[in-house]
């Protein structure tokens, strides 16, 4: 019989916050030792490539740009960041803070010196980003980010310019203006609930949940297609696909304007809709996973990788708010706290460590063998151990590794 998620719980031996602290430094750690690289040697700049090891050549190296990876490598840092800050290890959240304002210098530089680009979902990732890298430098230096504030001032623009009143609100996808969609109105949704623009928030809300919610499943659909433009504007098809990412950021702008007491415009009664929506997640992603002791475990799958390698991560950011929000039911913040918990747990039971240094392809190297300091790499798929899904010197993408990593630092909240 599968276990519910009142049966399926982290068992009673679960890692402590130390234990969990660890983890999370250790995922820190690893993909900035692997993926992390200057931007086209420029000092005092970060990027996180795209593979590991790479095996592109340099021609597709040079057309091929992962904006959104690199807004939610800036989010995963700032994690790692207050985790460091709030365990007073004020020096290490300190050199977190430098590697924040290196990547999103970087970023600018690979992006031609801008952060603007033709995808409203991309800016509205490094937005948030953005605001939280401001929090950070609020938390370690005592003032805001100067640098990320011009930039997210910029980026706020044009986010404003993706909401439009075609088929009755919500936020374009792209400067094409033919498709409005959860992946950018959710975000939006949320950068403007932190810029306190609470009734340009929930008007963004309230328009998700009339056209993209599904009731019977209790989650949200990923679009829809608008033909014409103006007062011609119409919907011409919805694409009903259901993505973990989607989710998370809706529950992260109710949240803020819960947060806010700024819920008088909503349509639906957040912390109702929060309990409905996580039941869907539940129904949908949850996935039935007995671990090596044989403890019953409710975790959350993944879909993929390339950008899917991202999409589980990003849910549970959100659901470690969930987890940990005080305006809801004790069993609803339990719920999402054993999803977090088991998918993190999961996470690191399949990973494989190994010394980066030691040169794997010459005869007698045992590549099991640390002899300086390792680093972890983690499964695409939660659900199987990475030497099942990758062999040894196979390429990762970074979007998984910062997907695991998001969920280990997302533990360490919830604990």
């Amino acid at each position: 019989m599968p276990a519910s998620p009142q049966q399926a719980s982290v068992p009673p031996s679960a890692p402590t916050r130390p234990d969990l602290a660890a983890r999370a430094e250790t995922a820190r750690h690893s993909t900035l030792r692997l993926f992390g690289r200057k931007t086209a040697q420029f000092p005092g700049t970060l990027l996180g490539r795209v593979l590991h090891p790479e095996t592109r050549k340099r021609r597709h190296r040079t057309h091929e740009w992962h904006y959104w990876w690199q807004a939610h490598f800036l989010d995963a840092i700032v994690d790692a960041g207050l985790r460091q800050k709030t365990a007073g290890h004020d020096d290490a959240a300190a050199a977190s803070l430098r590697q924040g304002r290196a990547l999103l210098r970087g970023i600018q530089v690979r992006n031609m010196g801008t952060f603007i680009n033709n995808y409203y979902d991309d800016m509205a990732w490094l937005t948030l980003a953005c605001e939280r890298l401001n929090r950070l430098a609020l938390a370690v230096e005592g003032s805001g980010d100067a640098f990320a504030q011009d930039a997210a001032t910029r980026l706020y623009r044009e986010l404003a310019a993706a909401c439009t009143p075609e088929v009755g609100g919500g936020a374009f996808w792209s400067k094409d203006h033919d498709f409005k969609n959860t992946p950018a109105t959710a975000p939006i949704a949320l950068a403007f609930a932190r810029a306190h623009r609470y009734a340009e928030a929930a008007a963004l809300l309230n328009w998700l949940h009339a056209h993209l919610f599904d009731a019977e499943r209790g989650l949200y659909l990923d679009g829809v297609k608008v033909a014409g433009r103006g007062n011609r504007a119409e919907i011409s098809s919805v694409e009903g696909g259901l993505y973990t990412y989607n989710q998370g950021p809706v529950l992260g702008a109710y949240l803020a304007l819960l947060d806010a007491g700024a819920v008088e415009g909503l349509t639906v009664n957040p912390a109702e809709h929060i309990a409905e929506v996580l039941a869907g997640i539940d129904r949908e992603f949850g996935w039935d996973f007995e671990a090596e002791d044989g403890t019953p475990l409710r975790l959350l799958r993944t879909q993929g990788g390339g950008d899917g390698g991202l999409f589980t991560g990003i849910l549970v950011r959100y659901l470690a708010e969930v987890a940990t929000h005080p305006a809801l039911s004790q069993g609803v913040r339990e719920q999402a706290r054993q999803l977090v918990l088991a998918t993190a747990e999961v996470f690191w039971a399949g990973r494989r460590e190994f010394d980066p240094d030691l040169p794997m392809n010459e005869l007698g190297i045992d590549p099991n063998e640390i002899r300086g300091e390792a680093v972890a790499l983690f499964s695409p798929d939660v659900t199987r151990h990475i030497s099942e899904v990758l062999k040894p010197a196979q390429p990762v993408d970074l979007s998984t590794q910062l997907q695991a990593w998001m969920v280990l630092e997302a533990a360490t909240r919830v604990v």
